[in-house]
Formats: C-alpha cells, sequence, structure tokens
C-alpha cells in the first residue's frame, strides 16, 4: 500500500499549484467570500454554526474555510502536504479560524485526538481509499455519541464508464466488484490548465454500494439517509448538459452519478 500511497501523494501535490491558478477553483473569488460548497453540500449538512467539525480529506482548505464562515469549529485533514500549506496560508489571508492536519486517512487517529459533532468528506474522496471499513472506522472514531457522518461522492457504478471519443457516446466499460487497484496515467489534471503532469500516475480503487452500508454498520454507525442523484457536481464527460445550480447531467441517461449518505454514531 505504501507504494500506492507515495505515488498518490506526488501526483495530488502536483495538482496543488495547478488547481491554486484554475478557473475552476476560484480561489480569487473565495478570497473575496465566495462559499465553495455547492447546494447539495449545504443540504445535506444543513445548519453547522457553533459545531465541531471534521472535514476528512479537504485537499487545499477552501471547502473547509467555506464552513468556517458559515460559523462551524472546523478542522481538516489531507495527506498532500502541500495541500495543507496552501491550506494554512488562505487561513492567514481570510482571516478565519481553523486547524489543518497532514496525515493519510486512515492513520489520522495517530495524529489527532478528540470528537467531532459532524465527520464530512465529499466528492472525489473514496477512489483513493483501498480500505473502506478502515475509513469509516476513522469517522466513527472521531465522532461523539449522536454525532453525523455526511459524505457525497461519485456514485460507485462511474468507474464502470468511460467516454469513447471516437463513437463519442458514454460506453460500460465495467466490472462493478473489483478489489484490485486501477493504474491511471493522466498527463492533465481535472481543471483548467495546460499544465502537464510530470507525476501522472495514480491509482484508484472502486467500491461497491454494499460496501458502504456494510462498512457503516460494521463501525456502530446507524445509516439514516442515503440518495442517489442523476447529476454530477463536474463534466465528467464531454458530452453532458450544464444545468441549474452548477451541476451537470447525462442527457437522455437515467444513470445515477452522485450518492449521499448520512449516519449517526449510536
Amino acid at each position: 500500500m505504501n507504494e500506492y500511497f507515495e505515488t498518490n501523494k506526488k501526483n495530488w501535490n502536483e495538482r496543488v499549484g495547478v488547481h491554486k491558478k484554475s478557473k475552476f477553483y476560484d480561489v480569487e473569488g473565495f478570497l473575496n467570500g465566495r462559499n465553495s460548497l455547492d447546494g447539495l453540500e449545504l443540504e445535506e449538512l444543513g445548519d453547522v454554526k457553533g459545531k465541531r467539525l471534521l472535514h476528512l480529506q479537504c485537499h487545499f482548505g477552501m471547502s473547509t474555510l467555506s464552513l468556517a464562515r458559515m460559523g462551524a469549529e472546523v478542522t481538516g485533514a489531507d495527506f498532500s502536504d502541500k495541500a495543507v500549506e496552501l491550506a494554512r496560508e488562505l487561513t492567514e489571508q481570510t482571516g478565519l479560524k481553523a486547524d489543518f492536519i497532514c496525515s493519510n486517512v486512515l492513520e489520522l487517529d495517530k495524529h489527532l485526538k478528540g470528537e467531532y459533532d459532524i465527520v464530512f468528506a465529499s466528492y472525489g474522496v473514496f477512489c483513493w481509499i483501498n480500505d473502506l471499513n478502515r475509513w469509516f472506522e476513522i469517522a466513527a472514531h472521531f465522532l461523539k455519541p449522536g454525532g453525523e457522518l455526511v459524505i457525497l461522492d461519485g456514485h460507485p457504478t462511474n468507474h464502470m464508464f468511460e467516454y469513447n471519443e471516437e463513437k463519442k457516446e458514454v460506453e460500460m466499460i465495467g466490472p462493478y466488484f473489483n478489489r484490485e487497484p486501477h493504474r491511471y496515467v493522466t498527463d492533465y489534471t481535472y481543471t483548467d490548465g495546460d499544465e502537464k503532469m510530470v507525476n501522472n500516475v495514480e491509482y484508484e480503487w472502486a467500491h461497491p454500494f454494499s460496501e458502504f452500508i456494510m462498512a457503516a454498520i460494521n463501525n456502530g454507525l446507524r445509516i439514516t439517509s442515503v440518495k442517489e442523484y442523476k447529476y454530477s457536481s463536474y463534466e465528467m464527460f464531454p458530452i453532458m448538459k450544464k444545468i441549474d445550480g452548477g451541476y451537470w447531467i447525462l442527457e437522455g441517461s437515467d444513470l445515477p452519478l452522485t450518492f449521499s449518505m448520512k449516519c449517526v454514531k449510536e
């Protein structure tokens, strides 16, 4: 696992500089007061004012700091030291109060103590996790009794589909049940910008929906809500159409593209 982890860390460390300059993240707009959380994230989180909140895999912290603007007492955690460095810079620039921890999320209990009202993670989270049960164990560890886990991400079926450039259509490549990591070579990151990646290798894992359900159950979490959506928070495929709210849909398709889950620690 260490080889996969270090390869992904190098990849994400390089992405930070590109993402900081991208229109996709719009750091300037954030510094001018823009909330980087989308409508779905805000709806699922609800009122966070006065809540202690732990944001897992927070990248360079804009969403974490947006939650601080909303009145939450926030801590963000990410495995990229470059991302955490930028998150701390943004904290100083905005004058907001937030803590950021650099750690592999699966080892976070070695670097952080305390209990939280909410543990939160969204978008581009679970494909980087080889051990989903351990991730939920970490989330449950940091929740106080009665605390809530809130997660949103790409739907578990997403990895089964790919855009075929020649056919100009989305096609199924499967399989759904796949325990082995998939090695990708990606010369460019998912944001705008034409900087070619040097550390362009990454490893991702697919998780069936049942794995999420059982990971929650196995770690003493009561599932209170599971939702599936036919839209995505970003343009997954070139033929998608942008709709109100900044979401993207695949016209003529009933594919679920995003899911959310909420759990309470008993």
